[in-house]
Formats: structure tokens, C-alpha cells, sequence
């Protein structure tokens, strides 16, 4: 289906430049082929999403140092490869994450399909149109914004989108229908509908030219205007002259369905029936680019393969029947005739080729095995035999409504698809060819120049609208180089706040460590700020400019967590149904922060031990390794020793995660801090609150260094939250009574420092006496002493031995010795055995 518009081929910080703008600018003629798919067409024109810029053939070079984000500019990139401007492109409908700045070839397609998939599902299908969610559509995209109207969007030829958009909506539409000939169908409609609607752009310049044969011969330049991964060319065999045929490549990634393989071919036949003078016209499929494997998958879990020698059986997993039966051939080489040569066409690049002709138009092409004459010609270097599936046991995919029988003698696997085009005119029409078919229709001079200024108009207003994006991106720019020059400052302690030795120590400690990508193990009480400590190692590493990903693994169910950190492949499990990138992949390049480390199961510590020292993990439902590029920081409110200690948590996993361990202490142990952060939230809840409020008096900040913070700092700031709120408008100060009962509280129950010497003497001789028998000696009444002591720091520190014995001087190790000897010490029970 030849498109109405065309999206642009370069884009510059400037405008656009589109390949009309190209020609006028060199001084070259401008051909059917260079103007015919270039300009809009001539219905209301939407909003146009930016297009990825095509591959441009330069020498390879490095990439420009700096590219500023959301600026389309345009930049060398290494033969092969494509550059797209990394950043966020805003639309009136939707936002869209535009990728690394060097990337793969990233699928996109114009809303011209979308619209003839649509436009047939509501015309033909109406009472099933309902079924298809065009939200959830657009949502398989990526956009981050949702849509106010997914179906005007999707209707606007204007508009692209990625290619699993197009995907998605041709499964949907298939499933709602149970046509799996929806493609094809939803096509030729649009086709039969073009002849009774106002021309668009296509049917203007086809009404010059008055030629199907014409225009098919130049689908190697309007394949383009669809996708940006579509190749079409054409070509002609000696022996047959009244035959044209055409190459069909899908460019990787993508990997067609059948839908679109149908799509295809009944754009091809469209095309033709534009022609009044068309009496018939048939497009045979040769071969086929679509994987059998690939299209058995489009019919759910229902048919496995399996191999017999070296045929492929496709059978029922129901019933055990085999339901295809497929072989190798060999596809053979043959010389075929292009209607281009190869360069004399301006516009024509090296990616636009499914296979390139040489000067004089020869090119080799692979053919069947039978139904056609041998080759003719000696076979180029340059092209060998394809070695492909053919079916020789015909038989019926289904799949609930959805049917599709598969004839004997279909080839698939092959490395394009190949059509065989052949039309007849009406006898009159041969005779007569002035008056017949679209050229009946056309208009006088006068008509004809407006239709094209028309278009002309059209095709201005797109630069104008593009040309304020691009004016806006610029904007945009220059307000986040502000933003991050503010940011700069706060950048170097990560927005921490504080003063005392504590914090100090910490950021020395954070700025030593942050350079490395040695793996981090944050410990310290709930509330303290690892987060923020994490984040703070991020920007300090050369991984700052990359994804800073954060998971709450105690947020997340353990059935789920797996899928969240590893991603799951489509199908994997009840309720997948598309591909999803786990976190890891999502952090690629940059650092992943798994908070609540400790909540991980077990299962899933193993995959997570695998990926710390192979670098490489597989999704959830996957196959094959992926890599990993990812600094890893893990925090944790638990004890993992002790935890090692209950078969809780792997102890291997402790030492991987364990290389540099960062602890922070709680706030009650740096309690200097306490009025330099209750300050700033003042601060900041005051200018939310849009009050005049100035800090706290000095018998509030009493109150606040008293009490012990146990929640530490998202306690310190709900409480200072809940302050500014309660606080009268024309109040200027915190003052006690603003503050929580218990913090007030906490200065009636402070108990006054004593030495161990006062405390001593405090006690009665004669109750140190019985402790001293008791223990049987001085050494051991000190033994038991100190296991009180420990005893009383494990239980205030909430169990956590590993912290007791940091506030204590000593480590795990020697705690849980001295928990060994007193329980071995302690009297066993008296037995009771019964007699004999």
C-alpha cells in the first residue's frame, strides 16, 4: 500500500530537510521516483511523532562528545549502525524515550497502516471492534503518557509509531475477527475505498502517469515511506516479459507475522486495482521470508515440532496428529533484469536494496526449485543457493476461530520473500489506452495545480509544526543546563545533610569507593538514607551519565520478584503476555540499587550469585544468556550473618555482595545532625505549604536532640511535616506544643549520665556478695556481667547481633562465641524418667 506521506530522511537543529529540499538544493532534476512518495497528503494533516533518521553512508568515526538531549541533530555514525538523538520527544499526545545515542536499526511505522487495519476492523467487524484495546496498543510502545484519544492518534497517517505497535494490532484484530486474512483483507478495502474518496498524494501523480507498471517498478522508493524496514524491489526475467516480479525483505529486528507478510502482498494487488483499465491481477507468493517455527507460534502452545531425519513434523499436542510434514530445498541463483541501475537513481541508498543490481541492471536472484524455467545465466559471486522449508504434507493450523491452511508446495525460511505480479487490461483498454482507467478521471491543468499546491501546503505546514518541536527541544535544553548547574552543588554530598564526624566519615568513605565499579553492601537502620548513600555513589562514578534503576525487594512479591529483576520472555508464565526487560537490562551501562536485599528468596539469590560472577543471566521463560554491564549496590536493615546462620540467606551471596561495606549510623548516634536536618524540612514544607514559617526555637530543638529518633531521618521528616502543617498561618516558629506527645515526653523520661563507679557504690554490698557466690568467682561475675550487658544491646538493637557487637567493640563472631559458652553453662533441666 503506497503511503500518502513520507517522513523525513535528515533532521537538523535548523528544520528539516526533506529529500525535495535535497534535490532543489543540488541542482538535480527531480524524477517520479525522488517526488512522487515525498510530499503529505491531502487530508488534515495531525500531529507528527519524530521518525528515526534513516542510516546515512559516511566513513566510520567517533561519535560527537557531547549531543545535547532532545535536539534532533544530525551526526556521523559508524557504517551499519544508526544514530538517533537520546532523550525524551514530547507530543501533544504522548511522550517517547528515544534510546542510547548509538543504537540498532529501532523499527518504526507510519499510521497509514494502523489506519487501514482500523478503518476495515470498523467497517467490516463492527460488532467485535469493542475487543480491541487500542490503549493497551499504544502501550506496548513505551509511551509514558497516556493518550486521550489512542484511536484518533492511530487514525492519523500523519502520526508513527514502532513497528510492535503495527505488531500488536494485527494480532488483535486477527484474534477479534478469527480472520486470519485480516491484513489482506483490511487492504484491499482501503484500496476499493480509495476510488470514491477525494485523491490523495499517490492518486494525483497516478492520474499523470496513467501506468500500474510504472509505479510498481518504483516500489524500491515508496517501501520506505510505510517503514523504515521494508524493502521492496522489483525485477523482470528475459523469458517471460508479461511477468513482473518483486522482492520483499522485513530488515532485522523485525521478524514478520504473517500479517504482515499478507499485508504486503495485498498492497501489491491495491496498488494495480487503482487502474479502471485492470481487468485482473494476481500476486503469487514464490517463497517466504516468514520462520515456519515463527508463524506455528502465532497459533499459541497448541502445535510442537519435532524432527525426523532431516524433515520437520508440526504436530498436535493434543491428539498427537501430525498435522505438516516440511523439507529442505535449495533455492537456486538466476539472472534477472532490474528496471533501475544501481546509483542512476538519486535517493536510492545502499539499505533501500534487497539485492543490488549492478550498472547495467543485471542482477542475481534466488528462484524455486521447480514451477519455472532454469536459470539462464551463470550465477554472480556475490550469491549462492539458499538452502529453505517446503511443505509436502499439506494440512489446517487453528486455533479457537483463527484457520489458516497451509498448501503443499509453500516455502518458508527463505532470506526475502519473492512475488510473482501479473495483470490484464481490458481489450478496450488495450486498444485505447487515452481514455481508460485513472486518466478518465483526470482533472484539467487548472484542478490538477491546485491538487498539487495543495499538497504543497500541507507538506509546509508538517515543517512548521516540526520546526516549533524542534524550537521547543532547544527550550527544553537550555532549561535542564540550568537545572543541572543548580544541581551541581548538592551533586558532590548527594544531597545529605549534616555536620558530625559520622556523615563526614561517610562521604569520605563514598567518594573513595564511587569511582571503582566494586560491588557496595549499604547496612544500617531503616530510615538512615541508603537510598540516598546509593544514589550518591551513582553520580560520583563514571556510570553517572547511564540509568541509575532502584528495586524495593521487599515491596515486590516473591512470585514477581524474579520477573521484576531478570525480565520474563512472552508466555513464560500466566499473565505474560509480551516481552519484558527485568531491571538488570534496564540498568545496562549504568548502576542497579536492590534495596531490602535481604528479602530476596533463595531461589532468586541463586541467579542473582550467578550474574555477580558470570556477568550473564537469562529471563524468566529464556534460553539464551544476555550480558550485563551493571555496578550493583545492595542494602540491607538485616542481620545477613545471623541470617547465614539460619539458612536464610547464601553465604556465597554474602561475600559477592560484601566487597566494600558501607555502613550508616543511625540518627540518635549523630544526633549534631539533628538541627541542620530538622531545618531543612522546615524549609521545605514551608514552601510547599506556601507559609512564612523560619525553623524552630530553641526548646524544640531541645526536644528533638533528646529523643532517639528510632524511625532516624523519615521519621525526623514526618515530624517536621506534621509541624509546619499544624502550625497557624501567622506562626514563625516551631515550638514544642507542635511537636508529637512523645517527643515531648522523651525529655521527662531522660535518665542523667552516671559513672561506673557511682553506679557501684549505688548497690548494696550484701547483693554483690550473693552475685559473687553465684558466679563462684570475680572472672565469673564479670563473664556474667558482660553477657548481660550483650544481652540487653542485641535486644535494643532489634535482634541485630552484627550491630551489637559493632557498639560493643567486638564482632559476630565473638558474640555468638559468648552466646555458645552461656547457653553450655546454663544447668540443663532436671529429667524426669519413667521407671522400668
Amino acid at each position: 500500500m503506497v503511503p500518502h506521506v513520507a517522513a523525513p530522511t535528515e533532521r537538523r537543529a535548523s528544520g528539516m530537510l526533506f529529500p525535495l529540499d535535497r534535490s532543489l538544493r543540488d541542482g538535480r532534476p527531480l524524477s517520479f521516483a525522488t517526488t512522487a512518495f515525498m510530499l503529505p497528503c491531502s487530508r488534515p494533516l495531525g500531529r507528527q511523532l519524530p521518525r528515526p533518521v534513516p542510516r546515512q553512508r559516511v566513513q566510520p568515526r567517533a561519535a560527537p562528545a557531547a549531543i545535547r538531549p532532545g535536539i534532533a541533530r544530525r551526526a556521523p555514525a559508524p557504517l551499519g549502525r544508526r544514530w538517533r538523538p537520546r532523550g525524551i520527544y514530547a507530543t501533544p499526545y504522548a511522550t517517547i524515550r528515544v534510546g542510547p545515542v548509538m543504537d540498532s536499526l529501532q523499527p518504526w511505522a507510519t499510521c497509514l497502516l494502523t489506519e487501514t487495519l482500523i478503518h476495515h476492523l470498523e467497517s467490516r467487524y463492527p460488532e467485535v471492534a469493542a475487543r480491541v484495546d487500542l490503549r493497551k496498543v499504544l502501550h506496548a510502545a513505551g509511551f509514558i503518557h497516556d493518550f486521550p484519544n489512542p484511536r484518533e492518534f492511530l487514525l492519523d497517517s500523519n502520526n508513527w509509531v514502532p513497528h510492535n505497535v503495527l505488531r500488536d494490532l494485527i494480532r488483535s484484530c486477527e484474534l477479534a475477527t478469527g480472520a486470519k486474512q485480516f491484513s489482506y483483507e483490511a487492504v484491499l478495502s482501503h484500496y476499493e475505498a480509495a476510488r470514491r474518496s477525494p485523491p490523495t498524494l499517490l492518486e494525483t501523480i497516478a492520474m499523470m502517469l496513467d501506468d500500474v507498471e510504472t509505479v510498481l517498478n518504483s516500489a524500491t522508493h515508496w517501501a520506505t515511506a510505510y517503514t523504515n524496514y521494508l524493502q521492496l524491489q522489483p525485477f523482470r526475467r528475459p523469458e517471460e516479459p508479461g511477468t513482473l516480479y518483486m522482492l520483499s525483505r522485513f530488515r532485522d529486528p523485525v521478524a514478520p507475522l504473517y500479517g504482515n507478510i499478507r499485508f504486503v502482498q495485498g498492497s501489491i494487488e491495491g496498488i494495480a486495482k487503482l487502474y479502471a483499465q485492470v481487468e485482473t491481477i494476481s500476486c503469487d507468493e514464490l517463497f517466504s521470508q516468514l520462520k515456519l517455527v515463527s508463524l506455528i507460534s502465532e497459533f499459541g502452545e497448541r502445535y510442537e515440532t519435532t524432527t525426523r531425519g532431516n524433515r520437520l513434523r508440526v504436530v498436535d499436542r493434543s491428539t498427537g496428529q501430525v498435522v505438516l510434514i516440511a523439507r529442505p530445498v535449495a533455492l537456486h541463483v538466476e539472472q534477472a533484469r532490474s528496471p533501475e541501475r544501481a546509483g542512476v537513481i538519486s535517493g536510492t541508498e545502499e539499505e533501500h536494496w534487497v539485492v543490488r543490481p549492478d550498472d547495467d541492471g543485471g542482477m542475481s536472484v534466488l528462484m524455486p526449485p521447480d514451477g519455472g524455467p532454469e536459470r539462464t545465466g551463470p550465477a554472480s559471486a556475490t550469491q549462492t543457493s539458499a538452502t529453505v522449508r517446503r511443505i509436502d504434507q499439506p494440512g489446517t493450523l487453528k486455533a479457537g476461530a483463527l484457520e489458516l491452511a497451509i498448501p503443499e508446495g509453500a516455502i518458508f525460511d527463505a532470506p526475502y520473500s519473492l512475488y510473482r505480479i501479473r495483470w490484464r487490461k481490458h481489450e478496450i483498454a488495450q486498444r485505447d489506452t487515452g481514455t481508460s482507467g485513472l486518466a478518465a478521471a483526470r482533472p484539467n491543468s487548472e484542478a490538477f495545480a491546485g491538487l498539487l499546491f495543495e499538497h504543497l501546503k500541507n507538506f509546509q505546514s508538517t515543517q512548521r509544526r516540526t520546526l516549533r518541536m524542534i524550537m521547543r527541544n532547544v527550550e527544553l535544553a537550555q532549561e535542564n543546563v540550568q537545572l543541572k548547574e543548580e544541581l551541581s552543588a548538592a551533586r558532590e554530598t548527594g544531597g545529605m545533610i549534616g555536620n558530625s564526624q559520622a556523615i563526614q566519615d561517610l562521604l569520605s568513605l563514598i567518594r573513595t569507593v564511587a569511582p571503582s565499579d566494586a560491588t557496595v553492601l549499604i547496612t544500617g537502620e531503616t530510615g538512615t538514607g541508603k537510598e540516598l548513600a546509593a544514589w550518591l555513589i551513582h553520580q560520583l562514578s563514571r556510570r553517572k551519565d547511564r540509568r541509575f534503576v532502584a528495586v524495593n525487594c521487599g515491596a515486590v512479591p516473591e512470585t514477581l520478584l524474579e520477573s521484576e529483576i531478570f525480565g520474563h520472555e512472552r508466555g513464560a508464565f500466566t499473565g505474560a503476555v509480551v516481552q519484558k526487560k527485568g531491571k538488570f537490562e534496564l540498568a545496562d551501562g549504568g548502576t542497579l540499587f536492590l534495596d531490602e536485599v535481604g528479602d530476596i528468596p533463595l531461589p532468586v539469590q541463586v541467579k542473582l550469585l550467578r550474574i555477580l560472577q558470570e556477568k550473564e543471566f537469562q529471563r524468566v521463560g529464556g534460553t539464551s544468556d544476555l550480558k550485563a554491564n551493571v555496578r550493583m549496590i545492595a542494602a540491607t536493615n538485616r542481620d545477613l550473618e545471623q541470617m547465614i546462620e539460619q539458612k536464610q540467606f547464601r553465604r556465597d551471596l554474602y561475600y559477592r555482595l560484601n566487597v566494600i561495606q558501607i555502613y550508616i549510623a543511625p540518627l540518635r548516634e549523630r544526633t549534631d545532625d539533628v538541627p541542620e536536618l530538622a531545618g531543612h524540612f522546615v524549609k521545605q514544607f514551608t514552601e510547599r505549604a506556601g507559609k512564612s514559617l523560619k525553623g524552630l526555637t530553641p526548646e524544640a530543638i531541645e526536644l528533638c536532640l533528646t529523643y532517639t529518633w528510632p524511625g532516624n531521618i523519615l521519621e525526623l521528616e514526618n515530624v517536621m511535616e506534621r509541624a509546619v502543617t499544624l502550625a497557624p498561618e501567622q506562626t514563625q516558629w516551631i515550638t514544642p506544643d507542635l511537636l508529637p506527645p512523645a517527643i515531648r515526653q522523651s525529655a521527662v523520661q531522660e535518665v542523667p549520665a552516671m559513672d561506673v563507679t557511682e553506679f557501684m557504690n549505688r548497690l548494696d554490698w550484701s547483693v554483690l556478695r550473693l552475685a559473687l557466690r553465684k558466679g563462684g568467682s570475680l572472672s565469673g561475675l564479670l563473664h556474667q556481667v558482660e553477657w548481660a550487658i550483650t544481652s540487653r544491646a542485641v535486644v535494643e538493637y532489634g535482634g541485630n547481633k552484627s550491630r551489637a557487637a559493632r557498639v560493643l567493640g567486638r564482632t559476630y563472631r565473638w558474640l555468638r562465641k559468648l552466646e555458645a559458652e552461656m547457653e553450655e553453662s546454663e544447668p540443663s533441666p532436671p529429667r524426669h524418667d519413667s521407671p522400668h
